[in-house]
């Protein structure tokens, strides 16, 4: 592959078509998520005896000796099943078809799902997604599996979030071709850090927050990753909402509180699960609403 374009839908086998969701902080190539990955139409598919490779050591294994894998997510999800070895059979932007092999976690028991995705048959719809892409740091990651292949490079736009999602036309690039903006662009950059505490994230330097025009005004280093790999800031393309600290937040929410103070907007405190809740008399223009900016380094 040079270069490299994984485009979605992603070809498992010739005659079946399957859609994998990205992940960036995902480690495991693909988790899969209902209708299950029909292993025994393939020739290629093996799975990972114990004993006979680094991830499975320990108890990491089943009363068959085959190697198992478990993924948990703050969510409450929980995908389970057996390490295999599959060829993957992707498009290329220069023509035609390329193949690579790779370690995948084929999942079999899939929890606490249905709230993300998976649930389009609830509705009389196809279930696309099933699968996540892995693109996370940790050694067995979809993207170091590539190896020299798509030199740990990646370049993916990042879509709305979208319960109800059927497919996508988005790319996902690799090495060489992993270019942001076009000739003449401006393309500003910021530093990822790669933890080894928790490599399976990736980090930015988050220095301060703006509500509106207002700059909350945080110490330097207030999100700075530890020498003891606490703290920092973490880009989560898999997590719809932003999370921080309380006392970070408080911050930030007595910006927004006076903000809606000046436009008259009564603050009501915090209803069912949020905290900072205000109450609308009548109509109200969404171009009222101040803008969130996080400034990075």
């Amino acid at each position: 592959m040079n270069p490299d374009v994984e485009r979605l839908p992603v070809i498992y086998e010739p005659t079946r078509f399957y859609v994998a969701m990205v992940g960036l902080g995902a480690s495991k190539t693909f988790n899969q998520d209902a209708p299950l990955y029909p292993w025994r139409s393939s020739t290629t598919y093996r799975h990972v005896p114990c004993n006979t490779h680094p991830l499975c050591k320990g108890d990491k294994y089943n009363a068959d000796g085959k190697c198992t894998c478990l993924s948990k997510y703050v969510s409450g999800s929980v995908t389970s099943g057996i390490v295999a070895e599959e060829k993957f059979t992707l498009g290329s932007d220069i023509g035609g078809l390329e193949s690579i092999e790779l370690l995948m976690g084929c999942a079999f028991i899939q929890e606490n799902f249905e709230k993300y995705i998976g649930n389009n048959h609830l509705r009389g719809k196809p279930d696309l997604i099933v699968g996540i892409s892995g693109l996370g740091s940790e050694q067995w990651s979809f993207l170091n599996q590539l190896g020299v292949v798509g030199q740990v490079k990646f370049a993916y736009c990042f879509e709305r979030f979208n319960s109800k999602i059927e497919g996508s036309n988005t790319y996902l690039r690799f090495d060489a071709d992993a270019i942001i903006g076009g000739v003449g662009q401006e393309v500003r950059k910021t530093p990822i850090i790669v933890s080894h505490f928790r490599p399976q994230l990736y980090y930015l330097n988050l220095e301060d927050i703006n509500v509106g025009n207002k700059r909350v005004g945080f110490p330097r280093g207030t999100f700075k990753l530890n020498s003891q790999g606490e703290g920092g800031t973490v880009i989560d393309y898999g997590s719809p909402l932003s999370m921080m600290y309380k006392d970070h937040f408080d911050r930030v929410a007595e910006l927004v509180k006076a903000h809606f103070n000046e436009l008259g907007i009564e603050y009501i405190g915090s209803l069912k699960s949020f905290d900072v809740c205000f109450r609308l008399r009548g109509r109200f223009d969404i171009s009222n609403y101040p803008s969130i900016t996080l400034h990075f380094q």
